[in-house]
């Protein structure tokens, strides 16, 4: 199992729809969002401060080239931040939970 980390502009509507067709299309089994992150950062030698969700998407390690592809063309950024975590230990009964939903 894995974890990706993604930031989302603050649009809770297109969010939605996007992590509903991430669950339709069994590539995540779940996503947990963080509503109102404030975001600092440089940008064209500026610095720049927006209001974001962060998403944390858990998926078996098997999906995950296709489900990178989905998120880079349904994602509204130019350049999404896509971090991916591999944790060191999962539980076995939420790991096979994981896997079946998403079978």
């Amino acid at each position: 199992m894995k974890i990706l980390l993604t930031t989302y502009p603050n649009d809770w509507r297109k969010l939605r729809n996007l992590i509903t067709a991430l669950l339709k299309k069994k590539l995540v089994a779940c996503c947990n969002v963080i509503n109102y992150w404030k975001s600092y950062y440089l940008r064209e030698n500026k610095i720049k401060k927006d209001e974001e969700k962060i998403v944390f998407i858990k998926y078996p390690k098997e999906k995950e080239n296709e489900l990178l592809s989905f998120i880079k063309k349904q994602h509204p950024y130019k350049v999404p931040e896509l971090i991916t975590l591999n944790p060191d230990s999962v539980d076995d009964a939420y790991l096979d939970r994981v896997i079946k939903s998403t079978n």
